[in-house]
């Protein structure tokens, strides 16, 4: 078996990934309509952007390789961002970026240990 690819790219990893690869673009779009609002010239909007960009592509490869582990990794980022996202979105008082970022960790969350507990039954 080859290290970086899972023998099995199952129903529980795909909808971890349809999942994490929402919660990657959905970043992705802030950062893009962050640009639009605030401009070119604000260089903690383009670091946003970078990073968002980046992390789309590592969510791109996961898809390629069909890497398990990789996804549970990727996947536990996804949630962290959301977590911390929700938590911004308290501080500034906004319902919507509280409680959409806090759906998708919540869903993030139980995805993966839905993929992690299928992934030790198939060994």
């Amino acid at each position: 078996m080859n290290s970086y690819k899972s023998e099995s790219f199952g129903r529980a990893a795909w909808v971890a990934y349809a999942i994490t690869a929402a919660s990657a673009l959905i970043g992705l779009g802030f950062s893009i309509a962050a640009l639009g609002t605030e401009g070119s010239g604000d260089r903690y909007v383009l670091y946003a952007l970078s990073r968002s960009v980046a992390i789309v592509i590592g969510v791109a490869v996961v898809g390629i390789r069909r890497s398990t582990a990789a996804l549970i990794a990727v996947g536990l980022i996804m949630a962290v961002v959301q977590i911390l996202d929700a938590g911004v979105g308290a501080i500034i008082r906004d319902p919507t970026k509280t409680v959409g970022p806090a759906v998708l960790a919540i869903a993030s969350g139980i995805s993966l240990l839905i993929l992690s507990r299928a992934n030790r039954r198939s060994r």
